[in-house]
């Protein structure tokens, strides 16, 4: 039994230490990747970050920052395409395109829709406000939102390919107006932004854009790594500056159809291995996530963005912590459960998690889930069988107890305490109740002459003999000494009596092993109306006393 409890202790330990590490398990999975959204499943951030997206759609078709602006001319700003295309990219992601004003945002983009101001030939592209220089990010923005929704045909998207690929260097990489600081310089930034217009129209293809000017924008790409940083700087030449460029020389490269047939050149050109390490030892902050600049503690979403998009596409999250980019993303939801704060950050924290969607651990979350409750059901299951146990053991050693307080240790018969229980019992069931009382005749002579051990012998061996020829309903008890006492329930007088004698004829018949032959007196009594044991004892003891003074070996009843 105790090693059966032994077990069952260590079972119900361990399953409660189990428990603990099973839950901390599930916790830290449930903290870190239930945000994330599973594949087929709308995200739990859904609802209430397209309710805050949608009411910041101007009546005119674009998206602001502030909508309680609305009514401010300056609201519409050379930022509102950017905006604009983040917005309606997040809505259709979280399969809300149906909740955006369609017309008005095409409308509001189609009016940006023109030639350059110096073109040649027939060459159209988007500027960001209406009658204002075009340019290529503008123009990468506004494809891009025609294209979420289905709208390319309204442009000539052959005129707009024509106008970006006039912004292509010698040197294999694109400039751009809109950003006249580098003039027309070749940068990573105007690249990426001209690589990723033309993918999006689906005009990337070697009937517009050759071999010979995607292999020069590899070599431009190339061009601008740096050995010193290990990362990519704006344009040849120029210090590496921003994690920023990293993921734009990715982008430049990623899309062309020269370098799709075989990804390893991709990685080859990215300088992968030497490239991670440098984002992950000169632009990731101590909260592991990363920042634009290099050796700074400013985390920024759009950085880390960046570069988990990057990594997502290059099959590599592994070289991120996403435990600290989710709790990262996770500080720029609202009270309700939504993202908000402003547009572009909405953007980036719906595409983080997008791009992290191949990390969450649905599986092992359910699982760590089961083993918690199974844990925890085990400990429980062990620690009831170990409490039953327990009782019963208790319950044994209380029997044992009552037993011993109640048994005569030499005969093993009951003795005077539990024959007073009985008749307690049996003087409210019965209405006629017998007592006997019988004394071993001249037991003093046997341990004079044989010894006490032998008068111990006897009354033993007495003890069986009687425990065998009485009823199952009779309760024999030792009354003390050599004298007997047996209580019979529902037996009148008459039946006493004669039970008695055949008691008596059985013990005189007997052959016991110590001394042959004994004899007993018997002494026999019927109770009264609300008699008392002590009662029936007095009246029993004053028959046996009659008959040991008739000559012992006889039956008396008074």
């Amino acid at each position: 039994m105790k090693s059966k409890r032994s077990i069952l202790l260590w079972i119900a330990i361990i399953s409660v230490v189990l428990s603990g590490f099973f839950y901390q398990k599930y916790r830290d999975l449930d903290k870190n990747y239930s945000i994330i959204p599973a594949t087929g499943e709308t995200p739990i951030y859904a609802a209430d970050t397209i309710k805050w997206l949608t009411r910041h759609q101007h009546p005119d078709g674009y998206f602001v920052n502030n909508p309680d602006l609305f009514d401010e001319p300056s609201i519409l700003n050379k930022e509102s395409v950017r905006l604009s295309r983040y917005a309606v990219e997040t809505l259709v992601k979280l399969g809300a395109s149906e909740q955006i004003n369609r017309s008005g945002i095409i409308n509001f983009v189609l009016n940006n829709y023109q030639p350059p101001s110096n073109a040649i030939g027939n060459l159209k592209g988007f500027s960001a406000l209406p009658n204002s220089e075009v340019n290529i990010r503008a123009t990468m923005d506004s494809v891009i939102i025609l294209e979420q929704l289905d709208a390319l045909g309204t442009i000539d998207t052959e005129a707009v390919a024509q106008l970006i690929l006039a912004y292509q260097n010698n040197d294999g990489g694109f400039w751009d107006p809109g950003y006249p600081e580098f003039g027309q310089q070749s940068t990573v930034k105007a690249t990426s932004f001209a690589v990723r217009a033309l993918h999006h129209m689906g005009k990337l293809n070697s009937q517009v854009v050759s071999d010979e000017r995607q292999q020069r924008i590899n070599q431009f790409i190339q061009n601008s790594w740096s050995e010193d940083t290990k990362t990519f700087a704006p344009f040849p030449g120029h210090p590496a500056i921003s994690s920023y460029d990293a993921y734009r020389a990715w982008v430049s490269i990623h899309y062309l159809p020269i370098n799709q047939q075989n990804r390893e050149s991709i990685e080859t050109m990215m300088h992968l291995d030497e490239l991670i390490v440098s984002l992950n030892e000169t632009f990731r902050t101590s909260d592991k996530v990363y920042s634009e600049e290099g050796h700074s503690e400013r985390s920024s979403l759009k950085a880390t963005y960046l570069v988990v998009a990057m990594l997502d596409k290059l099959n590599y999250l592994k070289a991120i912590s996403v435990p600290e980019v989710v709790q990262f993303v996770k500080g720029y939801r609202d009270p309700s459960g939504g993202f908000s704060g402003d547009i572009y950050s909405v953007y980036s924290a719906v595409d983080i998690l997008s791009h992290l969607s191949s990390t969450r651990m649905t599986k092992q979350l359910r699982i760590y889930q089961v083993l918690t409750y199974s844990a925890i059901l085990i400990a429980l299951l062990a620690s009831l069988i170990l409490l039953a146990l327990h009782r019963r053991v208790e319950s044994r050693k209380h029997s044992a107890l009552v037993r011993r307080a109640q048994t005569d240790r030499l005969t093993g018969l009951h003795n005077r305490e539990y024959l007073e229980q009985r008749h307690s019992t049996f003087k409210d069931n019965y209405s006629h109740l017998a007592f006997i009382l019988l004394d071993v005749d001249h037991f003093k002579s046997i341990n004079d002459n044989h010894g006490h051990l032998a008068g111990d012998e006897v009354l033993i061996e007495l003890s069986a003999l009687l425990s065998n020829n009485i009823r199952k309903t009779d309760t024999l008890a030792r009354w003390g000494g050599e004298e007997f006492a047996i209580l019979c329930p529902a037996t009148e007088p008459g039946h006493a009596r004669e039970f008695s004698e055949k008691l008596r004829a059985l013990i005189e018949a007997h052959t016991f092993t110590p001394v042959d032959n004994l004899t007993c007196s018997f002494g026999v009594a019927c109770a009264g109306k609300n008699e008392t044991l002590r009662d029936l004892y007095i009246k029993a003891d004053k028959a046996l006393y009659q008959s040991k003074r008739d000559g012992r070996n006889k039956v008396t009843y008074l």
